[in-house]
């Protein structure tokens, strides 16, 4: 089956060399429901991007549209230049095999709202499976590597535990760690810590916050104005399945130009 010819937009919105991420055109609706109108954004190498805006405005769609969680009515995503899902034959795009897709999906770790951890497993079970089962590591490697990610979000005691046994946030901190251990080129956060209580988002935005140090790409959508601020190189609003404005954090969070931006940050204020 043939594709659509997209190209990447190196060298867009003010990047001097390719981006990590490009999305291109992403368009999807739900039956006669359009929810995303034709969305474009480059990611830069270790650029942190979050994505504001109101219930319902695209951006958890567009988000899984990027991994291919939701399949993309239109358009093409590429990762450090290479696009998923296609691949040229003769100067045509042809659908990749299932096992090539899989593997180019996997360049891009996702974190949930809602953890998504199994519960017979232990948090080092649950990092190492995709170790194994992916990457197709022996199982000493897998736990070797999987104790050494935990014990960067603070999890290594309690590795044995099972989701049950663990905090909102402890299970949010493992699935960090389950993401990263695969050691992808982008990480996606889909609004990490909506599902939280408010005394546990801290200790989340703080091992996210450690990531962004590091050098991670991240996407990142979120309700949470003061880590935008903060954290991220840049904000997206979106609003009816656009990008109604984007640009450096603290412009568009403290100097909005879009009077939807303006009145959506006044509320949230």
């Amino acid at each position: 089956m043939t594709v659509s010819v997209l190209q990447p937009m190196a060298g867009a919105g003010g990047l001097s060399s390719p981006p990590m991420l490009s999305a291109r055109e992403i368009r999807k609706s739900y039956g006669t429901h359009l929810v995303l109108s034709g969305i474009s954004l480059d990611v830069a190498r270790g650029e942190v991007v979050c994505i504001i805006g109101p219930s319902g405005s695209g951006k958890s769609t567009f988000l899984r549209c990027l991994n291919f969680l939701e399949v993309p009515d239109g358009g093409g995503v590429w990762v450090d230049g290479v696009r998923i899902g296609c691949q040229e034959i003769d100067g045509i795009l042809w659908e990749v095999p299932a096992a090539m897709f899989a593997r180019q999906r996997a360049t891009m770790g996702v974190v949930f709202q809602r953890f998504n951890l199994f519960g017979h497993l232990s948090a080092e079970e649950n990092v190492a499976l995709a170790l194994r089962l992916v990457l197709r590591l022996s199982r000493a490697e897998a736990r070797e590597r999987a104790m050494g990610v935990l014990s960067s979000v603070g999890m290594e005691r309690f590795a044995g535990h099972r989701p049950s046994q663990l905090s909102g946030g402890q299970q949010q901190r493992v699935a960090i760690a389950r993401a990263v251990a695969m050691q992808p080129k982008v990480l996606l956060f889909d609004e990490p810590t909506s599902a939280l209580d408010p005394e546990l988002v801290h200790e989340v935005l703080s091992v996210m916050s450690e990531l962004a140090a590091k050098g991670m790409t991240m996407i990142v959508v979120t309700h949470e104005i003061g880590f935008a601020r903060e954290v991220s190189d840049r904000v997206v609003f979106m609003d009816g399945g656009l990008v109604v404005e984007q640009g450096p954090s603290e412009q568009v969070l403290s100097h909005p130009v879009e009077p939807r931006t303006q009145a959506f940050l006044s509320k949230i204020k």
